[in-house]
């Protein structure tokens, strides 16, 4: 089963990486200091840059995989109304979340993964999707799995529940989907205030490289550049931290 709260890069994603990063840091040495050997400072806060790109792509492995459990929900309240078990259920979905998803489908493998579990080894669903629900982290499915253990005990209605769970998971996402483009509106605000001192300095070379070079050229010239490069890393963690809000 996938653990959301983890990501691995693949040996593509990790060259890809380390390229943009050699990239970035030599313009950034570059048009900061005009001497490509500064742009060796960035080598340690890698790991730090690496562990802000995982946890972008963990969030967003997140927000796919509630789109794909929210669909699934659909899919398994029509078969088990139809009379089928939570097992065929199950074995349905999958093609038809991988027609709508493609094959990066997140829950599509974990699905596949439970049906083998309870159609080859014989386990009951209920653990199986226990398993699949502490995997992914995700409270919605905790209590979808919760609920299902309930009904199948009790003998209260799947169906009802089932559509009761999917509603409930499309109002958090539509509510996730508002304060994302709010979020993303006042993020691109301050994205322009973290783009201006860059902006000034590129003007500022083009324009008018002379009245610039004591920046390149003096100790002082060097610190006040640093001062601003710190500045705008601050201001982008600021920015960050301001932004970063969980539904």
């Amino acid at each position: 089963m996938t653990e959301l709260s983890k990501y691995e890069f693949s040996r593509k994603e990790n060259a890809v990486f380390y390229s943009c990063l050699a990239a970035t840091g030599l313009i950034i040495s570059y048009l900061m200091y005009r001497n490509i050997m500064f742009s060796a400072v960035i080598i340690p806060f890698a790991p730090r840059i690496k562990g802000f790109v995982t946890d972008s792509i963990i969030k967003r492995r997140r927000r796919r995989y509630m789109a794909e459990f929210k669909d699934f929900l659909f899919m398994a309240s029509t078969a088990i109304g139809a009379g089928r078990s939570m097992k065929d259920a199950i074995a349905e979905s999958v093609p038809s979340l991988l027609n709508i998803y493609g094959k990066r489908a997140i829950l599509a493998g974990d699905l596949s993964k439970a049906y083998e579990r309870m159609e080859t080894g014989g386990e009951n669903d209920v653990s199986v999707l226990r398993d699949l629900a502490d995997a992914s982290g995700l409270e919605d499915v905790k209590d979808f799995v919760t609920i299902y253990s309930i009904c199948k005990t009790t003998g209260a209605s799947l169906i009802t529940a089932l559509g009761k769970a999917a509603g409930v998971i499309m109002e958090k996402m539509s509510i996730d989907r508002e304060v994302e483009e709010l979020v993303r509106r006042k993020e691109g605000e301050g994205l322009v205030i973290f783009a201006m001192p860059v902006l000034i300095i590129l003007f500022l070379n083009f324009t008018a490289p002379d009245y610039i070079a004591p920046l390149y050229e003096t100790a002082a010239g060097r610190i006040i550049m640093t001062a601003v490069l710190a500045s705008n890393i601050g201001i982008y963690a600021m920015i960050q931290r301001i932004t970063n809000v969980e539904v």
